[in-house]
């Protein structure tokens, strides 16, 4: 599997599907989190995201581009929390190490109600 690929299942698998089982498959135990709104390594990522999941059952991010540098790849997505509530751009980059996810920084971008569902964004 490519970096792109990995990202992109991750994406999809996590995310999407919201599938815990699959962190430990592509973030490193040694995982570095710069988001400050994410508490540090794996069990940081799940709890952070098991609050998400519970409070948003249908949130989800489409990945729009996937750019690779070296070890670097970097991913835009239109997020959505709920459905015409709450939608947000995403750019996420992720450093990978021995084929792992093993550190990560991202930006989020919260849309005004006029934008939700724009095309142009999607």
């Amino acid at each position: 599997m490519s970096n792109k690929e990995m990202v992109a299942a991750l994406f999809e698998e996590f995310f999407n599907k919201h599938d815990f089982s699959v962190v430990d498959k592509y973030i490193s135990p040694d995982y570095i989190q710069h988001d400050y709104n994410v508490p540090p390594g794996r069990e940081g990522l799940k709890d952070h995201f098991r609050k998400m999941y519970e409070n948003f059952p249908n949130f989800r991010v489409d990945i729009k581009h996937i750019i690779e540098d070296g070890d670097m790849i970097a991913v835009h997505g239109y997020g959505t929390k709920e459905k015409g509530v709450a939608e947000v751009l995403v750019v996420d980059t992720y450093r990978i190490v021995d084929g792992m996810l093993a550190e990560h920084w991202g930006t989020i971008q919260q849309l005004p109600p006029d934008q939700f569902g724009n095309p142009q964004l999607m």
